[in-house]
């Protein structure tokens, strides 16, 4: 059964705004799989709790990774070997998976791919040098390293510990991060020389609250949730979840788990917004 809240796009058009992070994604894909990168695209996604950072990134490394890769489309196949792994799963420190990449004066040449996932919520001191020992060889493969909720590891000063291997590592770092200090906040912001391992910092964008009631309806209409009065249920959503993807697809979760699968007006004015999560 579908974990709305923890869905993940099949297609780019799904994902709503954010057009900076997906331009970056097209343009990671084409230069690694056509022209053969395999480093320089380092990226610190930036924003808000469930503005869609960990969603897009993950749905990219399915791109990144899938057999069958469309290139007029820039989407995954959906159904071979890679495209139908978990790839936000942490426990087996990630996978790796061979490839075809694509070059224009060439036959496709088949890329060991390794994709290594950290939640950096968990992470030890002992955990990340036991990762940097698996992530340090020095070869012609290509690596993907996601660093998520990048900021827990700045609180712990254990970022210090990344600076060289975000330099030195032939791979490609990719990491997320919610933090945001605020007035009175005594938590450890991303240190600058960390920020400056990335070459492409992007912060996430929500989108309008037009965009936001038209995605909204696609939504309901592909997971089969019925709207009560969708011309004044969906607007209202729209402007409660303060246009915050993530937390809209709280409550349409909630709907998709009644036994009528239906988003009423009463459970959208009733839903508590966590705005501070």
């Amino acid at each position: 059964m579908k974990d709305i809240e923890r869905w993940i796009p099949e297609r780019w058009d799904q994902i709503v705004g954010n057009r900076v992070l997906k331009e970056y994604f097209w343009d990671m894909i084409w230069c690694v799989r056509k022209d053969g990168h395999r480093s320089g695209f380092n990226l610190l996604a930036t924003g808000p709790s469930r503005t869609g950072k960990t969603s897009a990134v993950t749905f990219g490394i399915k791109c990144l990774g899938c057999l069958n890769f469309d290139f007029s489309t820039m989407n995954p196949c959906g159904t071979c070997k890679s495209c139908t792994l978990n790839h936000h799963l942490y426990g087996n420190d990630g996978w790796e998976n061979i490839v075809d990449f694509l070059d224009e004066h060439e036959a496709p040449t088949p890329v060991r791919y390794h994709y290594h996932p950290v939640d950096c919520t968990r992470l030890t001191e002992a955990d990340l040098e036991a990762k940097l020992a698996k992530i340090r060889v020095c070869n012609e493969d290509l690596r993907i390293i996601y660093l998520d909720e990048v900021h827990r590891l700045s609180r712990r000063f254990m970022d210090e510990r990344l600076l060289k291997p975000l330099e030195d590592f032939p791979a490609i770092w990719i990491a997320s991060s919610a933090y945001v200090k605020r007035d009175g906040d005594s938590g450890q912001p991303l240190d600058k020389m960390f920020q400056n391992r990335f070459t492409f910092r992007i912060t996430t964008e929500l989108p309008d609250l037009d965009t936001l009631v038209l995605w909204l309806a696609k939504r309901c209409h592909e997971w089969g949730i019925r709207v009560e009065v969708p011309e004044t249920t969906l607007p209202l959503l729209a402007e409660r979840c303060h246009q915050i993807p993530g937390m809209a697809l709280q409550v349409l979760n909630k709907a998709h788990k009644r036994r009528n699968k239906v988003l009423t007006l009463a459970s959208v004015e009733e839903h508590v917004f966590d705005l501070e999560e």
